[in-house]
């Protein structure tokens, strides 16, 4: 399992491996926080196909290390999940919901053409 950060002009593009689990995803959220470029990019996340192996709590302990670490002069407002499949769908709007309250909006898309779009307009 890995976890893979690209910069591009307009975002950062995290990509994660079939399988991936709550502790690949702990690896992203670390590497994104480090890159300097995070505070003032938007981020799109895209997982690869197959089941993301974690419990549903687990969104919640994601939320307050994001909410902890997240640098206070963050100027980026947008991060886009795409997922490949229902099951990834399901956690990804569970989490979107559950961050409603951080200072970022969520989007869930099924093709990265589309989250790109959205993340550069």
């Amino acid at each position: 399992m890995s976890v893979r950060l690209t910069k591009n002009v307009d975002y950062i593009l995290v990509e994660f491996s079939t399988g991936m689990d709550y502790w690949e995803l702990i690896q992203g959220i670390t590497k994104l926080f480090l890159m300097p470029e995070f505070k003032n990019q938007n981020d799109i996340w895209v997982f690869a196909s197959g089941q993301i192996k974690m419990a549903h709590t687990d969104l919640y302990k994601i939320k307050s290390l994001v909410r902890k670490y997240c640098p206070k002069d963050f100027k980026a407002t947008k991060t886009a999940m795409v997922v490949q499949n229902d099951f990834q769908k399901t956690y990804a709007t569970l989490y979107s919901d559950i961050c409603k309250d951080l200072q970022h909006e969520i989007s869930i898309f099924t093709d990265l053409k589309s989250a790109k779009d959205w993340i550069i307009a």
